[in-house]
């Protein structure tokens, strides 16, 4: 990434929100693990 990019992540706001969202995917991947492994 660009050294002009280093502002973003550096703001406390949209970092909390990038992990706020790594988080939901995370999350929603392990649930689906989950139902594919309950069905087996």
């Amino acid at each position: 990434m660009d050294a002009k990019y280093n502002w973003l992540i550096d703001n406390g706001a949209v970092r909390v929100t990038l992990n706020t969202v790594a988080f939901a995917l995370w999350m929603v991947m392990a649930l689906g693990l989950l139902e594919l492994a309950a069905k087996v």
